[in-house]
């Protein structure tokens, strides 16, 4: 999130303070935090080169952050006024249910 920070500080400020915002230790707590089905949402880039291997070595892509909903944003980092490389605002209703439903984890 911090790439994200530089240009877009006020949506990154908003979504820390939102609790999901800090829920891999959940994911520690339920013994999910190697799980690849909730890893590819819970950090970033999983399974991708550059992306969140693992705890250790790289904290820092922990989480659900921007990109989880937002897809892959590295070309718009690299080049933030091409049009092409703008995503989209809108975050489908169902992002978060299509795993999170109410029977099957309770809580969130």
């Amino acid at each position: 999130m911090e790439k994200c920070k530089d240009c877009h500080a006020e949506h990154v400020e908003t979504y820390s303070r939102w609790k999901y915002s800090r829920n891999f230790r959940i994911l520690e707590m339920r013994g999910k935090d190697r799980d690849p089905e909730c890893l590819r949402c819970h950090t970033t880039g999983y399974g991708k080169p550059g992306g969140f291997v693992d705890i250790e070595k790289t904290p820092d892509m922990k989480n659900v952050q921007c990109e989880a909903c937002h897809g892959p944003a590295s070309l718009h980092v690299d080049a933030p006024t091409v049009e092409e490389h703008q995503r989209t605002l809108s975050i489908p209703k169902n992002i978060c249910t299509e795993c999170h439903r109410q029977h099957k984890h309770m809580g969130y």
